[in-house]
């Protein structure tokens, strides 16, 4: 089952402000972003998608997810309720 398409439409619009293409896959959960050569991919658990009030996600992704995302071009970037991970994008 998908996240809350409201959600999923806030992470969009915060990885299109930022990023030049971004576009969901897997049932929204899952996004992916390519800035120039570089792409990243950006997977919210669906916990974490479920648990965060919807009045603080654009907040999140703008200060914590956006920045972690910029710093680490290339990678997988995985949110959690227990935090973010990075890794290589061949990690699952």
């Amino acid at each position: 089952m998908g996240i809350d398409p409201t959600k999923a439409q806030i992470v969009k619009s915060c990885l299109v402000a930022f990023f030049k293409d971004a576009r969901p896959n897997r049932i929204n959960r899952r996004f992916i972003f390519n800035d120039g050569d570089l792409g990243c991919d950006l997977e919210l658990d669906k916990a974490f998608i479920d648990d965060i009030p919807i009045d603080q996600l654009k907040t999140y992704m703008e200060t914590t997810i956006i920045p972690k995302m910029r710093a680490n071009p290339g990678k997988r970037i995985y949110v959690s309720n227990d935090g973010t991970e990075i890794m290589n994008k061949d990690s699952h």
